[in-house]
């Protein structure tokens, strides 16, 4: 099976899962800690989460229920990055298990997403537009900050402040943002059939994420014979 520009022979969890990130993410974690390490390894790596994430809990920061629901995943990121660590997981691999971990988890919310937006249009463009704002009105609320730029043939806004960067800055892991965060945008991007171009972003040091998705172009092969 093939979940954006993620090969995986995995379950995802149901997108009713999603509100409930305690389950949603052990479910994720531990087939994606299974394909790294040994049974015995992988055990050890989600004992010293679970440790973690109750330390992370009594920190996290108060918005809406959505953002506060995306942030209790990124918790869970944090916890799992650092008990991965812990084990002498090298520090690239733990990023890139974060970033699986995390897209099985937010993968059915996408797809089912877009399975709706069919009852708004066939163009996948207005369709990414729709699911776009949805996610700005109920996950990332305010402190996000979002500037919307008129545009015919794509989607051009500005993120000026992201209250996931900060989360994962104050907890001392800013290098996660990219993998935990940053990365779910361009999975979820060629699941909704666009592309998108970014040439910055919060978490890389700049001060604003510049988000242009476009219709992704249609290759076509010639076939001989």
């Amino acid at each position: 099976m093939k979940v954006g520009n993620l090969s995986l022979k995995m379950s995802l969890p149901s997108p009713l899962l999603f509100p409930f990130p305690h389950i949603a993410f052990k479910h994720c974690a531990s087939q994606v800690l299974a394909r790294y390490f040994s049974a015995r390894k992988a055990q050890r790596i989600w004992e010293e989460t679970l440790k973690l994430q109750p330390v992370l809990a009594r920190q996290r920061p108060r918005y809406s229920f959505g953002l506060n629901l995306v942030l209790r995943y990124m918790e869970w990121d944090c916890a799992l990055y650092r008990a991965a660590r812990e084990c002498s997981v090298p520090e690239a691999q733990a990023q890139q298990i974060v970033a699986e971990v995390n897209w099985l988890a937010f993968a059915p919310l996408t797809t089912a997403s877009y399975k709706l937006s069919r009852l708004r249009s066939a163009d996948p463009l207005p369709r990414a537009r729709w699911i776009l704002d949805l996610m700005f009105r109920l996950l990332f609320t305010a402190p996000f900050q979002r500037e919307k730029f008129p545009a015919a043939d794509e989607i051009a806004f500005d993120v000026t402040v992201c209250p996931l960067a900060e989360y994962f800055g104050k907890q001392g892991v800013p290098e996660l943002t990219a993998w935990a965060a940053c990365s779910l945008d361009h999975r979820m991007a060629g699941v909704w059939g666009v592309t998108l171009h970014r040439e910055q972003t919060i978490a890389g040091g700049h001060p604003r994420c510049d988000f242009r998705f476009r219709k992704t172009p249609v290759v076509w092969t010639k076939k001989y014979g």
